[in-house]
């Protein structure tokens, strides 16, 4: 039989034995005659797979969590020029969107780079606002009604409860601010 054949057949197996489509013993049976007795090899490559995505996705959210202190330290703490800093901080909210496209099949990764994707482009249009207009608390009030606009959006269309939340506090909170 051809392999891609059989490598589908035995796919098509182990859903069947994981969703309890037929009973464990059938399954077994089955994978023993597709594989030729053969399946540990099969599983052996499977969780080689398994354990080289986990290892990605920890990696890169690590990554992404370490992208808020390099953010800060590149705008506090270096001499950089500002069109380097406001290059770096836009790669990394760059970063963090496709971060979010890339755990956007497991809903329970997509929080992080989210939160820490709307963070970083909180602190660059903060930034920018600053280099820009200094003293102007009206552009600063804008572009943070902006930031918050976005996160109820975010909120509302993906249904994250905390997004709509911060956004709604922050519009809240810039509101407030016009009475001081």
């Amino acid at each position: 039989m051809e392999q891609k054949r059989k490598e589908i057949i035995i796919n098509e197996i182990k859903y069947w034995k994981q969703t309890r489509l037929l009973p464990e013993q059938y399954c077994d049976y089955l994978l023993a005659l597709y594989t030729e007795g053969n399946e540990h090899e099969y599983t052996k490559k499977e969780k080689r797979n398994k354990n080289f995505m986990r290892l990605l996705r920890l990696s890169l959210l690590v990554t992404i969590c370490l992208l808020v202190p390099i953010t800060l330290l590149v705008i506090y703490f270096t001499e950089l020029s500002f069109v380097l800093q406001m290059l770096l901080l836009s790669l990394f909210v760059i970063i963090c969107l496709s971060a979010v496209l890339f755990f956007a099949k497991q809903r329970a990764f997509i929080h992080i780079p989210l939160m820490i994707g709307a963070l970083i482009l909180l602190l660059l249009s903060v930034r920018i606002c600053e280099w820009y207009f200094p003293g102007e608390t009206m552009v600063l009030r804008l572009a943070i009604t902006l930031n918050c606009l976005l996160w109820l959006f975010v909120g509302w269309r993906l249904k994250f409860l905390y997004f709509s939340i911060s956004g709604a506090l922050g519009l809240f909170l810039v509101l407030f601010s016009f009475f001081l």
